[in-house]
């Protein structure tokens, strides 16, 4: 496989070439070049509330823990012991006041310090053999975590994201549910899925009942002018970010329909405002960070999804949903109730990705013309093109 050959064959407005979505090399090529020298969302602050609690965010072959420290510190190291290697944490998630390697019993504090190391000569220096850390940052109680030896600037992340995030203080909210699901397709066929509303009025029923405009066949300028308006007048951010050469940030608000009060099969709302909202009127806000964020809100809850590739042919996405710090299952929200939603519209998206790429592996599969509606997806994919040939620069 030559690569530099099947980028020089790329054309901007036409999907790719069967081999960016089923060869192991140019996926390989991926890993390099795109989620080893970006800002990865992993989690929310909302899934550590305390010092010690922990999760694994997993990455191919990379294990990660985000760990709490103290106060608000959040703290990523690789799960890998500086003795001989093996995995520290072995769950998911879970508290430890201490990381405590269960093979030799090496004990490491929450900031990765090496605190004891039992046995060892005398000449041994414990500050040689702290954790290995990975970059992390925090926007609005949001966490992104980068792997590259130099972090990327993080600054237009946080500028383009903290307006849009403020009002539902994510940082004091409750996780109410997280689920992980594994779609057999290439990790740009979902991404690319969720870069487009092309699709939706023929797929989501669902999604098109609570957002106008959803099926591209309706005049929305009127109402969006004047929601937008008054989203102004109320301190609600409404400046449009698209991703530019340099950055990696996509984020809008846009009117639910008319009488809908959020995103719910029934359109009623499921939960209590979140945050500073006090009603149900702040519209949907939709954010997205390449390679791997995407969120959700409206006004009584945040709906995150995680992308990460597990192999050419296969994807794993996390949702999570984020409530008011205050709310009560069972008063205030039911997690049935919560979910559906994003549960129905999101199996209706696996099931739409999987369909694709099973037609792509087809040896009659040629690249296609996106239409002028899929500009989001020729800009995610110009995107991912551009770090693949910088990468193949640097090497």
């Amino acid at each position: 496989m030559n690569l530099e050959s099947y980028l020089s064959k790329y054309r901007s407005g036409f999907s790719l070439e069967q081999a960016f979505y089923t060869d192991f090399e140019i996926f390989n090529a991926e890993w390099n070049s795109i989620f080893k020298t970006s800002w990865l969302y992993a989690g929310n602050v909302a899934q550590i509330p305390k010092a010690g609690d922990y999760f694994l965010y997993h990455l191919r072959h990379e294990s990660i823990i985000v760990i709490r420290g103290n106060g608000d510190v959040v703290h990523a190291h690789y799960n890998t012991c500086r003795h001989r290697g093996s995995a520290i944490c072995l769950t998911d998630t879970g508290h430890a006041s201490r990381l405590v390697c269960p093979y030799h019993l090496w004990v490491y504090d929450k900031d990765g310090e090496l605190l004891n190391a039992r046995m060892m000569s005398s000449d041994f220096d414990k500050t040689n053999y702290h954790l290995h850390h990975v970059h992390v940052k925090q926007v609005e109680g949001l966490i992104f975590i980068s792997l590259a030896k130099d972090a990327p600037d993080f600054s237009s992340i946080e500028k383009s994201l903290a307006p849009y995030l403020k009002p539902y203080h994510i940082s004091k909210a409750k996780v109410a549910c997280i689920k992980k699901h594994t779609i057999a397709a290439n990790w740009k066929l979902v991404a690319e899925n969720f870069r487009e509303c092309y699709h939706c009025g023929g797929a989501h029923p669902e999604y098109c009942s609570a957002v106008i405009g959803a099926n591209l066949n309706e005049d929305v300028v009127g109402l969006t002018h004047t929601k937008q308006n008054d989203w102004k007048e109320r301190g609600l951010e409404t400046r449009l970010v698209e991703v530019t050469d340099g950055t990696t940030t996509y984020a809008i608000r846009y009117p639910l329909r008319p009488g809908i009060e959020s995103y719910s099969v029934d359109g009623k709302k499921v939960s209590v405002p979140m945050g500073s909202h006090r009603d149900y009127d702040a519209g949907v806000v939709g954010l997205v960070n390449y390679p791997n964020f995407w969120l959700d809100a409206v006004s009584d809850y945040v709906w995150t999804m995680r992308v990460t590739p597990i192999d050419a042919s296969s994807t794993e996405v996390e949702f999570c949903w984020l409530v008011d710090e205050n709310t009560v299952e069972g008063k205030d929200y039911e997690v049935k109730n919560l979910t559906k939603f994003w549960d129905v519209t999101g199996q209706q998206d696996a099931t739409l990705c999987e369909n694709n790429f099973r037609g792509i592996l087809s040896q009659a599969y040629q690249p296609g013309p996106y239409a002028p509606v899929e500009d989001q997806v020729v800009n995610f994919i110009d995107w991912c093109i551009n770090k693949l040939k910088s990468g193949l620069s640097r090497s």
